[in-house]
């Protein structure tokens, strides 16, 4: 049975339970609910916005991407990968 990230998430224990963070304190949660209703291209246009900030600021932490891409990359079919690649191309 293929993995997804929701799906990881739905299956927490209750003692593991509780808002998954990000690195600014915001939970999964609230940043699906802030970026669901952006298309592609504007989804596009704040990640990068977003890296760019945190380059100039001297924050973004490649290691930690890479981390992230290692753990999501086995839940991905052939298509979201290639995506996958594409958006890190950008960044």
């Amino acid at each position: 049975m293929k993995r997804s990230l929701r799906d990881s998430i739905a299956k927490k224990e209750p003692a593991e339970a509780g808002p998954e963070r990000n690195n600014v304190g915001r939970s999964v949660n609230e940043l699906m609910n802030e970026y669901s209703g952006m298309s592609e291209n504007e989804l596009m246009r704040e990640l990068i916005a977003a890296t760019s900030r945190q380059k100039a600021e001297g924050s973004f932490d490649s290691a930690a991407l890479q981390k992230g891409v290692s753990t999501i990359l086995p839940m991905l079919n052939e298509e979201q990968k290639r995506k996958l690649y594409d958006i890190l191309g950008r960044i």
